[in-house]
């Protein structure tokens, strides 16, 4: 029990924001965090995704890169932005595809061993919780007008009280959604990554113990495999729900209903 206790604290310590180098993040000044760094990574994989791709755009692509790229801009297209808003939302397919490819990247390089999900750190979900909040407000009072845009959270036709009320919980419901968002992307990827990492310890205590366990070792080790399964289609779905929700607030602020 000891060993597992050590264990899982190695982990959560390895797990929290550490400088690159293993210490604790002082309280002032800059440090590049084990997260940050990773991030930063994200944010390169995710530009060179798209700068070699528009490199590369033809009519036919001729290469199993071009038609990945290609397949993956008109998954954006089609699915996210077609299907919930329509031809008036072609002109955010930059943004929303940003959004997605950015937030899939960070949690499938959180996937290989030894690196980490900028995911996985709150200070990266509020983010891009907190761009959204502003891009989609943004479009709105563009589009309608400051005090135009400001309606939508009154319902017609209502008798007053009970349209103050409603709109009372509207403001609310619309400022707890980058809470939403972030602690939804945020808590999927460390809660995963804690999994990974407590049945890697079973699976090490196992083999150094001797006789049968080394043979019971297999069964976490088969666990293992099926959460790194789980787990990759978890980073999947994870950035689809929020692009799915980026382009859902967005077409809520242009409809403004």
């Amino acid at each position: 029990m000891d060993k597992i206790g050590e264990g899982v604290e190695h982990l959560l310590h390895e797990l929290s924001v550490l400088s690159i180098n293993g210490h604790e993040v002082p309280s002032s000044g800059f440090v590049l965090t084990n997260y940050g760094f990773f991030l930063i990574i994200a944010s390169l994989v995710t530009l060179t995704f798209f700068v070699l791709g528009a490199r590369r755009v033809k009519l036919r692509p001729d290469s199993r890169y071009g038609s990945l790229v290609e397949a993956g801009v008109e998954f954006v297209r089609d699915n996210l932005i077609g299907d919930i808003m329509g031809k008036a939302g072609q002109k955010y397919l930059t943004f929303v595809g940003t959004v997605f490819f950015f937030v899939l990247f960070n949690n499938l390089i959180g996937l290989i061993p030894g690196s980490k999900p900028g995911t996985g750190t709150m200070g990266t979900t509020v983010t891009w919780a907190l761009v959204v909040f502003v891009t989609y407000h943004a479009i709105g009072i563009k589009k309608h007008g400051f005090f135009g845009y400001l309606k939508h959270y009154w319902p017609k036709g209502v008798w007053a009280p009970l349209a103050a009320f409603v709109a009372l919980l509207e403001v609310i419901s619309d400022f707890i959604r980058p809470l939403t968002l972030s602690v939804r992307l945020f808590a999927n990827m460390y809660a995963g990554h804690i999994m990974l990492g407590i049945f890697s310890i079973f699976a090490a205590l196992m083999f150094e113990a001797s006789g049968v366990m080394k043979v019971v070792a297999i069964l976490p080790i088969a666990l293992q495999v099926a959460l790194y399964a789980l787990e990759l289609f978890v980073a999947v779905i994870q950035a689809y729900i929020f692009a799915v929700l980026t382009a859902v607030y967005i077409n809520g602020a242009l409809g403004s209903h």
